[in-house]
């Protein structure tokens, strides 16, 4: 992994003159900026945004590009395009990853102070709490701010989230608790630097 996935994005993004792509399944993700999206599935991927000022390439010249930066310069990682889009002075692409360890593997060539992670782990809830991963002192309720009943985050469905490093990471399902610290609304939490947790439904 030679070249940042920055650098690489814009430069695309100076070749591109249309979109590429459509959205996979029924995913519903759409990024204003650089950030991460975790499915209902446990699923993750992330999107990069720049801007962009000139019109050159074709729809199909921009996902050529992209499909074969990733092939040479990430063989080694389990990254594919899901989708890429240029318009209104902005260049979007949206990548699928195999495991939360590609997306950080992926990531480190990113060099974004916006969306800096060093490490990502997503799990079912139940396992979080049975391995000592997270305890009810640790978070608090999105809705009120009060902090998690630990009874009652074990006995709750869903996935615990563990960031490390800074992200705007949304999610499919509705985010329920956080660790302090990080700034949430229903469906997207900001984590600062350091460790944050999100567990959402």
């Amino acid at each position: 992994m030679k070249k940042g996935a920055a650098v690489f994005l814009t430069a695309a993004g100076l070749a591109a003159a249309a979109g590429c792509g459509q959205g996979a399944g029924g995913n519903e993700f759409a990024p204003a900026g650089n950030s991460i999206y975790i499915s209902e599935e446990g699923t993750v991927s992330s999107a990069f945004v720049e801007p962009y000022e000139e019109n050159y390439y074709t729809q199909e010249d921009l996902k050529a590009y992209l499909d074969r930066t990733l092939a040479e310069q990430y063989p080694e990682v389990s990254v594919t395009l899901r989708e890429c889009s240029v318009e209104n002075g902005s260049m979007k692409a949206v990548f699928d990853y195999g495991t939360p360890g590609d997306l950080v593997a992926f990531l480190e060539d990113q060099k974004s102070e916006d969306l800096n992670v060093t490490g990502l782990k997503v799990e079912k809830l139940e396992d979080g709490v049975a391995q000592g991963s997270i305890s009810g002192g640790e978070l608090v309720s999105v809705s009120d701010g009060k902090p998690a009943d630990f009874q009652t985050l074990a006995g709750t469905d869903g996935f615990l989230v563990t960031v490390e490093g800074t992200a705007s990471v949304q999610t499919e399902g509705k985010i329920l608790y956080v660790s302090e610290g990080v700034e949430a609304t229903e469906r997207e939490a900001v984590t600062p630097e350091g460790s944050s947790y999100i567990i959402f439904k």
